[in-house]
């Protein structure tokens, strides 16, 4: 009766199955932890470039052209929570600040230069434009997630001034 008892106690086994489980289940931790920081601070970039946008907005109605693709990059980058690998801006596309264009499509083409008050294939009305890129770079903690995560994530916005 005794040795029958002894066979059938298990004293250690859950530690010995935990001891097993839980490489597996930190290496897990850690790669879905990968892709958290990466939607974290894409999130943190679109909020970035909308700011940007509102921002673009405001000024587009006072200034125009070079000055104030600077005054918004120069923004983007002081406001910014993420440390962005660049940001760009272009007024009408990097065409003539002062004309009125069309945008269509993604990526965005510009088409015109139209007069002021033309409608465009669409419908729409032409305008001036803004468009505002940013981008960060992330090294993956877990380096097998290199395959799924690229290296630079960029987003943009285009706004539309008047």
């Amino acid at each position: 009766m005794r040795s029958f008892r002894k066979r059938r106690e298990r004293h250690g086994v859950a530690s010995l199955e935990l001891g097993l489980a839980a490489p597996v289940l930190v290496t897990m931790c850690i790669a879905i932890a990968d892709f958290s920081f990466v939607y974290h601070k894409e999130l943190q970039l679109s909020s970035v470039l909308t700011a940007g946008a509102e921002y673009a907005f405001n000024k587009g109605q006072s200034e125009s052209g070079t000055t104030l693709s600077t005054d918004v990059t120069n923004f983007v980058q002081a406001i910014t929570g993420v440390t962005l690998s660049s940001v760009t801006s272009s007024v009408n596309g990097g065409n003539v600040a002062a004309d009125y264009y069309c945008v269509t499509g993604y990526p965005a083409t510009y088409s015109g230069p139209y007069s002021s008050g033309a409608t465009c294939t669409d419908g729409s009305t032409a305008g001036q434009f803004i468009s505002i890129t940013g981008s960060f770079t992330y090294t993956p903690i877990f380096s097998p997630n290199k395959k799924f995560l690229p290296g630079t994530f960029t987003q943009s916005v285009i706004v539309r001034l008047q």
